[in-house]
């Protein structure tokens, strides 16, 4: 009795075991390595015929395919793309000779403008205010849009200088995964780094974030790029590119309620900047 040969496909096997390898990382619009997915049809073919196949990958997204960063730190939209905005951290860096660990006590602002327009609030307060989870700002951009950043501390009763991106002076500057702090010193050796920013650099000082996000770093007490106290961790704001809308149900204010539900507070519709982010604007 004759039988028919079955063949087996191993190459398409192959490629099929590589590509469900990233399977866990298929669950994000985008993706921190390449998926994918192959089918093979008949599933099973006789010996010297061959089976079609069938595959798509999913390359990583990076910032430069949606934005580009206008020196110092100018975010200018490609195409239309959602942005959203959280807080890593604040602490202004005291300095007598040699640089101490920031005083997170401190009363820092951060503030954005969207188009040239005015400066709005996303934050103020210390870092005991910080939640790195809570979005302070979601939203759609389109083609030519521009976002840039400022900010300043509270210096024996008065405001300090308002630093931003527009300034030529580089206090304020955004960095993609890859790039280096320009400190005097590598900052990742240094004692006085603060703790919530460690978390964003490598050994190498070069920033570690994802390829859709931009870190914004600021520098507010010191104008002397040579110093080592000028070490741009007065604030530091993590900036991110989505495809879709990034709100979980966290909200876009400080306190990480949707400002579409305005409640005590007096926000605005969803993707501006709520004025009352440390409000609650929802009552439980």
């Amino acid at each position: 009795m004759k039988t028919k040969q079955i063949a087996v496909v191993p190459t398409a096997l192959t490629v099929v075991c590589l590509l469900l390898a990233g399977k866990s990382h298929a669950q994000s619009a985008n993706p921190s390595i390449p998926v994918g997915s192959l089918t093979a049809y008949p599933t099973t073919v006789q010996t010297g015929t061959k089976p079609t196949l069938t595959w798509n990958i999913l390359h990583p997204s990076m910032v430069q395919d949606v934005a580009f960063v206008n020196p110092p730190g100018t975010l200018v939209a490609t195409k239309a793309i959602y942005v959203s905005v959280q807080a890593v951290g604040t602490g202004i860096s005291g300095c007598s000779g040699n640089p101490v660990p920031a005083n997170t006590q401190s009363m820092t602002e951060a503030r954005l403008s969207l188009n040239g327009s005015a400066y709005k609030q996303l934050f103020y307060g210390s870092q005991s205010d910080v939640d790195p989870s809570k979005y302070l700002y979601i939203k759609k951009l389109k083609a030519g849009d521009t976002v840039d950043f400022g900010g300043r501390f509270v210096a024996s009763g008065a405001w300090s200088p308002f630093y931003t991106t527009r300034s030529s002076n580089l206090q304020v500057i955004a960095l993609l995964d890859g790039q280096t702090i320009p400190t005097t010193l590598p900052l990742y050796q240094q004692s006085y780094l603060a703790s919530y920013l460690r978390p964003y650099l490598g050994a190498d000082s070069k920033v570690r974030i994802g390829s859709m996000s931009v870190l914004i770093l600021m520098e507010f007490d010191r104008t002397n790029r040579t110093e080592k106290c000028f070490d741009y961790q007065d604030f530091v704001l993590l900036a991110t590119f989505s495809t879709q809308h990034p709100n979980n149900g966290n909200g876009n204010n400080l306190d990480g309620v949707d400002s579409s539900n305005p409640g005590q507070g007096g926000g605005g519709p969803n993707g501006e900047v709520d004025p009352s982010g440390g409000v609650d604007d929802e009552i439980r």
